[in-house]
């Protein structure tokens, strides 16, 4: 008779699974979870997402945002992940949904932040006077935004990959039956510093893009008079950066004190309870989704500004030839503007008479 699973109450639980395989038991395998996972919480995120995702999804095909590639990214992965952690809940010896789970719900954010950077550089392009497109003005070069802040989160994206690779590894079978907690750690140690050396370089470009971000939110206000009346098109927009940007950075974090834990830190906690990930990583990830669902940029931007590249020189012609050069007078109102009112060129009328 095989002898009874055993359990480690520390850091890392595992479960010593033998079975019958031609007369020898099969290797030791990894529970990976120190808590038992929630079904019914798992249920709810396996439905929620994919939901989410595939308005999301919808938006993006109807609204031709091509621009908006990372988030369609990020929300497939999330919808990946949290459906692998529910096939994963259900059996928490199965290796291969646990990993998917792990690696997609880690590093799909980054796809996430990826499109807040996106969506701000075409709203500086669509918003800023031409005047002020300048580093000095927008404390970011504007040609560069996009390719900047994209790059640095692809090489924090590598970084966390190749960490969480390492990390996986050691959730997988292993030949051995005298595995240990020491050891395990051990060897995991070095996935968790690189892992967390990719998060932090995340965090640092996240903070940098939040300043410029917020800081152009309160600059721009003073472009009121000179905006085309298109308050309602890319100040939503901007709030919409804002918020995911924020809700992005909560679950930032999170898994920066999560992951690196350590028995004597108090850090622990944050790993071996449930409702910690549910809480700071898949609320605030759900909420930003919610943001790109209800301000999708595709309602808020002019059709030749959500495509996968930007004519810049386009641009910049366009917005002078519809913003007059006269100052607007007390008691003057702004015309709206909709995004089907741009065309190729200025809008009909537009040139002539972009305040009544």
């Amino acid at each position: 008779m095989p002898p009874p699973p055993s359990l480690a109450s520390s850091s890392l639980q595992y479960a010593q699974i033998e079975r019958r395989n031609g007369g020898h038991f099969a290797h030791a395998v990894l529970n990976p979870y120190i808590y038992d996972p929630s079904i019914p919480l798992a249920i709810v995120g396996a439905i929620i997402f994919p939901v989410l995702s595939a308005y999301i999804l919808y938006q993006y095909i109807r609204h031709r945002s091509w621009f908006w590639w990372a988030a369609v990214i990020g929300v497939l992965m999330e919808t990946m992940g949290f459906i692998s952690r529910l096939v994963s809940a259900t059996d928490e010896h199965n290796d291969l949904p646990f990993l998917i789970a792990f690696v997609t719900i880690l590093l799909a954010p980054s796809f996430l932040a990826a499109a807040c950077y996106t969506a701000f550089s075409r709203v500086v392009w669509f918003s800023c006077p031409t005047e002020s497109l300048s580093f000095q003005r927008l404390w970011c070069f504007p040609r560069w935004i996009t390719p900047t802040f994209v790059i640095f989160d692809l090489v924090s994206f590598a970084i966390q990959l190749i960490g969480a690779g390492l990390i996986s590894r050691h959730y997988d079978r292993d030949p051995s039956h005298d595995r240990n907690i020491e050891k395990a750690e051990s060897n995991t140690q070095s996935g968790r510093v690189i892992l967390v050396l990719g998060l932090i370089l995340q965090m640092s470009c996240f903070a940098s893009f939040a300043v410029i971000a917020v800081r152009y939110f309160f600059i721009s206000r003073q472009w009121r008079c000179d905006d085309l009346g298109d308050w309602r098109m890319w100040r939503r927009l901007s709030w919409m950066i804002n918020v995911a940007a924020g809700l992005i950075a909560v679950r930032a974090i999170y898994r920066t004190m999560e992951i690196p834990h350590d028995k004597g830190s108090g850090l622990q906690y944050l790993q071996s309870h449930e409702w910690c990930f549910w809480v700071f990583d898949a609320f605030p990830i759900f909420l930003t989704l919610v943001v790109f669902a209800v301000w999708h940029p595709g309602r808020y931007l002019p059709q030749n500004y959500t495509g996968l590249k930007l004519n810049k020189v386009a641009a910049i012609q366009q917005k002078d030839a519809i913003r007059p050069p006269s100052v607007l007078t007390e008691g003057e109102e702004l015309r709206e503007f909709r995004p089907e009112d741009f065309g190729c060129g200025a809008p009909r009328g537009v040139c002539a008479g972009a305040r009544v």
